[in-house]
């Protein structure tokens, strides 16, 4: 009998579990997981306790460049929205120093949490980088930004609905 090696065995299961389902898939409407995340300060950030606000879950890595395009329109966002919407950048697996100095350089003011396993990435069923999503202030699960270069008109009619037509940037 001819045995199959262990490495063709191993990738033969990771391409079968690709193409199945996620089991418990999170799709808009639902409840929101919670995650629970040291930001680069060591401070436990939890999504249960933000309930009431409205909050942008942004997974990201340093080397996506288009993660790093749209920083600066993050950060742009939860400036003009501040007390009324929070943005967290949600780092996937990259080491705290090395986030800690692209968050410098890249001037951003915004909580970055640190997700250094994907436990949370892989509660929200995140696939690819970059990778957005919104939270209502009910903690339900409100929008997933379709992926690709986000900029501003599109960010703003996607929170729209929960903040109005108040943003500074907004001339209505």
């Amino acid at each position: 009998m001819r045995r199959v090696p262990a490495v063709a065995t191993a990738m033969l299961l990771l391409s079968c579990m690709a193409v199945a389902a996620p089991a418990g898939k999170v799709r808009v409407g639902d409840p929101a997981p919670d995650l629970s995340l040291a930001d680069l300060d060591g401070n436990v950030v939890s999504l249960s306790r933000l309930k009431g606000s409205v909050v942008l879950l942004r997974f990201w890595a340093t080397w996506c460049p288009t993660c790093r395009q749209e920083m600066p329109l993050l950060e742009e966002v939860s400036r003009d929205h501040a007390g009324k919407a929070i943005v967290l950048g949600i780092n996937l697996g990259e080491r705290k120093k090395k986030v800690a100095a692209y968050r410098a350089e890249a001037g951003l003011s915004f909580p970055i949490l640190l997700d250094p396993r994907g436990k949370a990435a892989s509660g929200y069923d995140v696939l690819a980088l970059p990778t957005t999503l919104i939270v209502d202030p009910g903690g339900l699960l409100a929008g997933d930004i379709p992926m690709g270069k986000l900029d501003r008109e599109d960010l703003e009619r996607w929170l729209e609905p929960f903040l109005g037509r108040k943003a500074a940037h907004d001339p209505q």
